[in-house]
């Protein structure tokens, strides 16, 4: 998995824009409701699987589908051209589908 910063979006979502750090398999980031951390990993053939620890900060709106205040979220997708895409399912069933665009390197290219 290549470290970075990462603009990331719930697909179908411009709402809900954020920011991801990954470093090292580990994920962490959030937009403007929610916090999220854990891992990444992504195998030989390019499969992605994530695993979130993921908490509102705010009050809670339905980006995910459910008005939990914290949860967990498996997710599996793989690279596109300029990041990766990764789907998963919230606690309700809603299929969650996430965009990640590479904006920087994790030193911020010094």
């Amino acid at each position: 998995m290549d470290n970075g910063f990462y603009a990331t979006v719930i697909a179908d979502s411009k709402a809900h824009a954020g920011v991801t750090v990954v470093e090292d398999n580990k994920v962490r980031g959030g937009d403007a409701h929610y916090l999220y951390s854990g891992t990444i990993q992504a195998d030989g053939n390019e499969e992605i699987v994530a695993n979130l620890k993921i908490k509102a900060y705010t009050a809670v709106d339905q980006s995910f589908g459910t008005d939990e205040n914290s949860f967990e979220l498996s997710l599996m997708g793989g690279k596109t051209d300029s990041g990766f895409r990764l789907t998963g399912y919230s606690p309700s069933g809603r299929e969650i589908v996430i965009d990640a665009r590479k904006i920087a390197n994790i030193d911020l290219g010094f």
